[in-house]
């Protein structure tokens, strides 16, 4: 018999002590560290809750992507004439084009708004259409509700109600979009029914070009307007006009004046060169009068418009189609801003760009307003110091010629002002009747390139994509799963797995054996035999650090099968022909001897009650009392020369922490953990406690392992060992 004292070679730092030394950023100090092959390693181990999860999710998406109806779309393209609304000027030869990217994106906003989208579902009365009829009811998951009391019942919907949602939803329907680089816009609409796709594109292009169109019509409209109101005081100054003409005439007793002469009374009088001078001195003044009257009506018209900010109704008095152009373009913009103004916030960036906008138009609108204003007050200023300088030279006649000159010359002046007074209501009753005849001839600047056609085949959904898109979340959600499920576990599966998360040394690993532990001392099952032959081997021919004659056997908790470990060790030293003693310190639940089927009785000291292999059970203890470990390492000393191997069975380290002081007794400490139960938290708090004894901890064992449950990358050595069996069993 050999005897083996390994006191005075008892290392300092347990085995394994090297690890705690382990970079806290690395993989075996962290251990959130999750490296590509331990999340491979976790999916093979936790595969059948990926499968699970992923499968669930494919399914459940599968089902949605079936119950999806097909739609069809439709496309209409039309080109908007931008261009032709503002030219470029030397001063800014680039004003065309960015006035050009505005107003395309103008008319994309007009598009996009509900006012076409109502003119739209007016037209195809969409509100009577399944489709939509259908969409605005309850959803099947509101209707429950409503049936379990979770939800009031909605009021029933007016029709008004109805057709404007049915509007919003039609909306959501159709895309209307503009590539920035050309004045073609796109309008594609999506409706369950390949008919009715087609018959919304070209409904909603209708309706945008009856907009436009009803646009320039209210416009020139407003512009005839405001001419019949400047009408009317203009043919009443007509008349006046001539009937002061009369009237003098009848008061002078004065006729016509004929042809080379003038009549006076019944004669007929040759003209005298002063009355020839004052005649056509006369003519000049009724043309100059007649241009200042027209100039000032033009100035005060302007200056009213100007002034109440009427764009269209200047442009009506002056003839202008730039004011035109900028009025209806602003009348655009203003359209577009109430529109926004009803259904966004202030801080809407479309909103501000389009109120920019209106501001840059009615900026530029004033600038050529005030060009006008300023070139029709030189034209007046002009035309009054023309009239001016002709009256004064006809009053210098005036002292030449008789009193019937006087007369004549005053009758000429009733006529001047009449013709004056008739020129100007011509010219304003033929502008009014040109502006009538544009507004029954409007036309919108737009063109339609493509129309709608009912198409062929659906559009969607695209069944293929959302199926990738399911297969890859599904993928991702069961990865997560695995991850998850792997992490939530509490228990350690490998000895790789404990020394990572531990820093002990993993001794060795012991399978969850069939039948009673008597079984165990025989041959029966030859997997545990040798996992528990190959821990021996290691306390017993190891390096020098693991050697230990007396080793104390425990566990952080209980239940984690270090009395059968004891025992094992015990039986395996025995089977090799040596002698082992088991010493049971569990003074308050000692399990050894009814492991081994003994009655303890008042005995303590049990021989051989297997073979080579004894037995010493500590007395029981009341709750207040305590081990006498004097007594007990004295035992220990005593017998270190009769036993080859001394084996000291012990409660729980954090149930029962007097066991450290056991511990630092012997010659090592082995931790029982029990596979996939104990968590890393208390076999490090366990360990904690043994070197607060100076204890030295050798390592632990995994016990309890369920062979069945193990993957390839964590049983490597249970599946050498089973192949042995294997090739053993057909020898």
């Amino acid at each position: 018999m050999t005897h083996r004292a390994v006191t005075s070679i008892m290392p300092s730092q347990p085995i394994g002590a090297e690890l705690r030394f382990a970079p806290p950023g690395g993989p075996e100090g962290n251990e959130d560290f999750i490296s590509v092959g331990r999340v491979f390693a976790i999916i093979r181990r936790q595969k059948l809750a990926m499968i699970l999860v992923a499968g669930i999710i494919l399914l459940a998406a599968a089902g949605w992507i079936v119950t999806l109806k097909p739609y069809y779309e439709s496309a209409t393209e039309v080109m908007v004439g931008a261009r032709q609304m503002i030219s470029a000027t030397p001063q800014n030869p680039y004003a065309d084009q960015a006035v050009d990217l505005v107003a395309i994106n103008t008319q994309v906003g007009i598009l996009r708004s509900p006012v076409i989208a109502e003119m739209v579902t007016r037209s195809l009365r969409l509100e009577d259409t399944d489709e939509y009829r259908q969409a605005i009811q309850p959803s099947a998951l509101t209707r429950l509700m409503i049936r379990a009391g979770l939800k009031k019942h909605p009021e029933p919907l007016t029709a008004t109600q109805r057709f404007r949602l049915t509007a919003a939803m039609l909306m959501g329907h159709v895309r209307i979009s503009n590539d920035g680089r050309s004045t073609i816009i796109d309008v594609v609409a999506r409706a369950a029914d390949a008919q009715r796709a087609a018959a919304i594109a070209n409904a909603y292009v209708a309706a945008y070009l009856s907009y436009e169109r009803q646009a320039k019509i209210d416009a020139a409209r407003h512009a005839s307007e405001l001419l019949e109101e400047q009408i009317a005081p203009l043919r009443h100054q007509a008349e006046q006009a001539e009937q002061a003409v009369s009237r003098y005439r009848e008061e002078q007793g004065l006729n016509p004046i004929a042809e080379g002469g003038e009549e006076r009374g019944r004669e007929t009088l040759p003209m005298t060169p002063a009355d020839a001078r004052l005649a056509q001195m006369n003519r000049e003044l009724g043309t100059a009068e007649a241009d200042l009257a027209r100039v000032q009506a033009q100035y005060r018209q302007a200056s009213a418009a100007a002034a109440s900010g009427d764009a269209g109704a200047l442009s009506a008095v002056t003839g202008s189609q730039l004011i035109q152009n900028l009025a209806l373009q602003q009348a655009t913009v203003n359209a577009r801003i109430s529109m926004l103004s009803t259904t966004a916030l202030g801080q809407n960036p479309e909103l501000r760009a389009a109120q920019s906008q209106s501001a840059r138009i009615g900026a530029q609108i004033a600038a050529d307003t005030g060009r006008i204003l300023h070139g029709l007050d030189y034209e007046v200023r002009a035309a009054q110091g023309r009239v001016d300088a002709l009256k004064a030279q006809t009053q210098g006649l005036q002292s030449n010629v008789t009193t019937e000159g006087r007369a004549n010359i005053k009758l000429r002046q009733l006529l001047s002002e009449a013709t004056a007074a008739q020129s100007v209501y011509r010219d304003y009753l033929s502008r009014l009747t040109q502006i009538s005849a544009e507004t029954t001839i409007q036309q919108a600047e737009v063109r339609v390139i493509t129309p709608g056609e009912v198409p062929l085949a659906p559009a969607g959904p695209p069944r293929k994509e959302y199926g990738a898109i399911a297969l890859v979340l599904a993928l991702a959600a069961g990865v997560g799963a695995a991850l998850l499920r792997d992490r939530g576990r509490r228990g350690i599966r490998t000895l790789a797995e404990l020394e990572q998360r531990t820093h002990l040394f993993g001794i060795g690993i012991l399978p969850n054996f069939k039948g009673n532990m008597l079984q165990q001392f025989g041959d029966e099952d030859f997997v545990y035999t040798q996992m528990l032959n190959a821990i021996r081997t290691m306390l017993s021919f190891g390096q020098i650090a693991l050697r230990a004659q007396v080793v104390v056997v425990t566990s952080a908790q209980g239940g984690e099968g270090k009395t059968t470990l004891s025992i094992s060790l015990a039986a395996s030293m025995a089977a090799r022909g040596q002698r082992a003693l088991v010493i049971d310190c569990d003074p308050y639940n000692p399990s050894v001897l009814r492991m081994f089927g003994v009655s303890g009785g008042e005995k303590s000291f049990f021989s051989n009650v297997r073979p080579g292999v004894d037995v010493l059970a500590a007395p029981r203890l009341r709750r207040r009392d305590a081990l006498d470990f004097a007594a007990i390492g004295a035992f220990i000393e005593s017998h270190r020369a009769v036993y080859d191997q001394i084996i000291i069975d012990t409660p729980p380290v954090l149930a029962f922490p007097e066991a450290g002081a056991v511990a630092s007794m012997a010659d090592g400490v082995i931790l029982a953990v029990k596979w996939q139960s104990t968590d890393a938290a208390s076999v490090v708090e366990a360990a904690r406690l043994l070197r607060a004894y100076d204890a030295r901890c050798l390592g632990a064992v995994l016990t309890g392992v369920q062979l069945d449950n193990l993957r390839g990358d964590e049983g490597g050595r249970m599946g050498v060992y089973a192949r042995y069996k294997a090739l053993a069993a057909a020898g």
